[in-house]
């Protein structure tokens, strides 16, 4: 098995635990706490992000593509985890005062100050977390990244549902939360003493690798904050123009809209590193294979997810959050065309950034978050949550084509629009059929669920085995080497 191919199925792997672990988290919550409450949940976690994100200054992205590049060099590898574990130190502890000094300058709304202080920990801890884990990544060692990862979601979600439901409501689960960064921090600090011997690092290291980590993490930081902001600031615009409730409503469209790129963000953090190894070898024509074999998956993965979602968003709403929810579906549906284009950039991001093109990606991520918070002011009052869903599903877009834009002008092949006409012809002959199927039945939402979600996944591998776009060979050559070996 290639390297590559490991570290997508690794992170592919995580992924989906994760999202099962969501499954079961986020339908739970809304049964212990009410309608409003998880409106405050979703616009706090909002503002989580943010902070958290900003304290991080890149760290993760920069430690990962760093370490990759000295990966044959034990001695270098060690050098920078000791400058990224000193730099986002510096970064928590600076963020730390300045929440500090928004409390007591009382910049921060009452009713958000006990959740400040949950951040905190958040900040230390998570941080030190998010550098193991750019480690782990750099080195290949995706495998043991994700399970840190898993392991920090299964004590987040079992804690918090605990005291949530023993009465401390929303301030429980952001305990929670915050009880999973201190202890995987910990955790984190422990796996990476494998890989190096904790100790300050010395002038010529901090002059050598200082500045190329804080760089790459700065340009990181911007694009990935504006990332952030483009699916977290129309939360914190619906609360402001419509209320928690409304934001209660709008948070039940992201979540499974944003489920459905797990293929294509697996795919998106193991191409850094890669990319990075193949450029410096000079190995273009295989970074070109890559790129459009990344881009079928995702495509593949996003129609999959995203049409059965499309079609059976009133009783996937009904069933996962309650009939309360029902009513973000046109929502859901307008999300989930922006998050298909979205999606589809996440495979090309990585690969333009390897090569040097890390200023330019995050400006078209910056100039998307521009145009998303200008729609989402128009739009939002007049037309709530279905205006913030059209807001940011126009801003994916452009952050798709402004990279394509890049891609067409980068020394990396575009595929050919025969080939990606036939794949999406292929994939809109699925979706027509599956919509046409689902449209004149009339079954209760479970029923729809259990009945059309196999029919769905079994018309869509038929369709695209036919057309050649799944594999069957390396099934026969699994199944072969079973027979055999009974044999």
């Amino acid at each position: 098995m290639s390297s590559l191919l490991r570290s997508i199925l690794s992170i592919f792997s995580g992924k989906v635990i994760g999202i099962f672990i969501g499954l079961i988290f986020t339908p739970i919550l809304v049964r212990i706490i009410s309608q409003a409450q998880y409106g405050l949940y979703a616009s706090v976690l909002a503002g989580f992000s943010i902070v958290t994100l900003l304290s991080k200054g890149g760290i993760f992205d920069a430690t990962r593509k760093i370490v990759a590049e000295y990966a044959d060099n034990a001695e270098e590898v060690s050098s920078v985890i000791s400058v990224s574990l000193l730099l986002s130190t510096t970064y928590g502890l600076f963020t730390t005062f300045f929440v500090f000094l928004s409390i007591h300058m009382g910049l921060i709304p009452s009713i958000y100050v006990p959740y400040a202080w949950a951040l905190i920990s958040v900040i230390l801890f998570g941080n030190v977390f998010t550098t193991v884990r750019g480690t782990l990544y750099g080195l290949q060692r995706e495998s043991t990244g994700e399970a840190l990862q898993i392991a920090r979601q299964l004590i987040f979600t079992i804690s918090a549902l605990m005291l949530a439901y023993v009465g401390y409501d929303v301030i429980g689960v952001f305990i929670g939360y915050a009880l999973s960064f201190v202890f995987l921090g910990i955790v984190g600090l422990i796996t990476l003493s494998k890989y190096l011997i904790y100790k300050l690092p010395d002038k010529c290291e901090i002059t050598m690798y200082v500045r190329k980590v804080a760089t790459f993490g700065g340009y990181q930081l911007v694009g990935g904050l504006s990332a952030t902001l483009l699916y977290k600031s129309d939360i914190l615009l619906v609360e402001f123009f419509r209320g928690q409730t409304a934001t209660a409503l709008y948070q039940s469209a992201i979540v499974p809209a944003e489920m459905i790129w797990f293929v294509p963000s697996a795919i998106q953090l193991a191409f850094l590193q890669h990319t990075t190894n193949l450029w410096t070898d000079g190995k273009i024509d295989e970074i070109n294979k890559n790129l459009q074999t990344g881009l079928k998956y995702a495509v593949l993965s996003l129609t999959l997810f995203g049409v059965g979602i499309f079609v059976l968003a009133d009783p996937f709403l009904s069933i996962y959050f309650g009939a309360g929810y029902v009513g973000a579906s046109t929502t859901l549906r307008v999300l989930i065309f922006g998050t298909f284009f979205f999606g589809v950039t996440r495979v090309v991001v990585p690969v333009l950034q390897a090569t040097g093109r890390v200023r330019q990606t995050e400006l078209i991520t910056v100039g998307a978050l521009f145009i998303n918070i200008l729609l989402n002011v128009i739009l939002i009052p007049r037309y709530g949550i279905i205006g913030a869903g059209f807001g940011t599903g126009i801003s994916y877009i452009s952050i798709f084509v402004g990279n394509i834009i890049l891609w067409e002008r980068s020394p990396f092949k575009l595929v050919s629009l025969e080939w990606i006409g036939k794949l999406v012809l292929v994939q809109g002959l699925f979706s027509i059929i599956f919509l046409i199927i689902v449209s004149h039945s009339d079954f209760s939402p479970l029923i729809s669920l259990l009945i059309f979600s196999p029919v769905g996944l079994v018309m869509f591998l038929c369709i695209n085995i036919l057309f050649g776009y799944v594999p069957i060979q390396p099934i026969k050559t699994y199944l072969d080497s079973i027979v055999r070996y009974r044999d």
